[in-house]
């Protein structure tokens, strides 16, 4: 469950807009030297809730972000979006984009939105289904309640069986590894 945002400040220090488990950054942060000699970082900062770590950029969408091009299969990332259809071998994806803090609040401005209240924005402008192999021992984090203190881990086939009787009220996150889902972990919002 991601609850806010963190972002690297000028100090390169991460600051947060709302309470985060753990926050660490990957790849080791660079310094490079400008020709006045005051060093400049960057890095990328990754918000870990639980196994499932969430990359945000310091503007745009969350993850891998939202445009893997017209594959139908999606890069090695963490893809965020809404499975539309579940079978025991794997689900149909549909991409979305998620933004918080003041790139939620950017795109919802592009996008002719009213600002989002809780801090974070989804766009789905792109209607392409992704048909994507998930294998049975693949970890799910849900919340079978839609309460997040509800939240538990089960095999994908658990996972399918109980979505079928709860209803799909979240959008995922999914770890893709050579065309493959290995994790799936649903957003939990308010």
């Amino acid at each position: 469950m991601v609850l806010g945002v963190a972002c690297t400040g000028s100090s390169g220090v991460p600051e947060t807009t709302a309470p985060v488990v753990t926050v660490s950054s990957l790849p080791t942060p660079t310094t490079t030297t400008t020709s006045d000699t005051s060093p400049t970082t960057s890095m990328i900062t990754v918000v870990t809730t639980g196994t499932s770590p969430t990359t945000t950029q310091p503007r745009g969408p969350s993850g891998s972000g939202c445009t893997p091009g017209d594959a139908i299969a999606l890069p090695e990332g963490e893809w965020y979006g809404v499975v539309v259809g579940a079978s025991e071998s794997g689900i149909e994806f549909d991409l979305a984009c998620w933004f918080t803090g003041d790139s939620a609040m950017e795109a919802a401005a592009e996008d002719g939105a009213e600002p989002p209240p809780n801090d974070y924005y989804v766009r789905n402008d792109n209607p392409q289904i992704r048909s994507l192999p998930v294998p049975a021992e693949t970890e799910v984090t849900w919340y079978p309640t839609g309460d997040p203190l509800s939240e538990v881990v089960v095999t994908f086939p658990d996972w399918v069986e109980g979505v079928t009787a709860r209803g799909p009220f979240f959008g995922v996150w999914l770890n893709v590894i050579d065309g493959e889902v290995f994790r799936i972990r649903e957003q939990w919002v308010p």
